[in-house]
């Protein structure tokens, strides 16, 4: 059994990428899962593994986690509007890795979601919840299953995503208030943080960067350690 291995669902995103560079930085052994390894793409590093897996096929999920410890799903349809393809990887996709995690325990399941999901939906204009209602339902449906299926998780919530940092801390939020943007790397850093925090065990967070918060909002940011 390899110590500290994370297998990084959506590794090839454009978030999934910085999750994998912020694991390697912190010495953690890395299973990069993509649809088909020649399209994987990554440099061959000391740590990195990249691996092929179907998320619509749980047994296939559970021998990529065989002896890993840690899994982040990082995955997301690249069709926000085709409700078949926002089921298959936002809703069933998540909930298959956590069946599949369950079933190799694994110790914790970090899942990247997004503000707009659930108690968080009137945190985002009204325009917007209802341009990308298919995707946040599913995501949504995910949400529900991970935090009841009897696994420890994190749920990390970002708002809107940057791949530049807006010059501020990472700021979080929990209970549906908070909104804003946040930098991709901030994302990545609180993904690898939540794996060995115990403060972050077995909750959902909105996560922004701290210089996009609305001032009538901040009262209700909280403090994680």
């Amino acid at each position: 059994m390899e110590k500290n291995t994370v297998v990084v669902f959506g590794a090839t995103g454009r978030t999934g990428r910085l999750i994998v560079e912020e694991l390697l930085k912190r010495n953690f052994q890395v299973r990069a899962v993509t649809r088909s390894v020649s399209a994987a793409a990554f440099v061959q590093k000391e740590g990195l593994q990249s691996v092929e897996g179907d998320l619509a096929s749980v047994a296939s999920l559970e021998r990529i986690m065989q002896g890993a410890q840690f899994a982040i799903s990082a995955i997301g349809s690249k069709k926000p509007f085709s409700k078949r393809e926002n089921d298959k990887i936002d809703n069933r996709g998540n909930q298959n890795i956590a069946k599949a995690a369950k079933a190799q325990g694994i110790q914790h399941l970090v899942v990247v979601s997004s503000i707009g999901v659930g108690n968080s939906k009137y945190a985002i204009g009204f325009l917007l919840r209802m341009l990308m209602n298919p995707v946040l339902r599913m995501k949504e449906k995910s949400e529900e299953f991970i935090s009841t299926c009897g696994i420890n998780y994190t749920i990390v919530r970002p708002g809107g995503l940057k791949d530049t940092d807006p010059g501020g801390g990472i700021a979080f939020g929990e209970g549906g208030r908070i909104s804003g943007s946040v930098s991709r790397r901030q994302i990545a850093k609180v993904c690898v943080d939540a794996l060995t925090t115990a403060s972050m065990k077995n909750r959902t967070f909105e996560v922004v960067d701290a210089a996009t918060v609305k001032d009538e909002v901040r009262p209700f940011l909280i403090t994680v350690e």
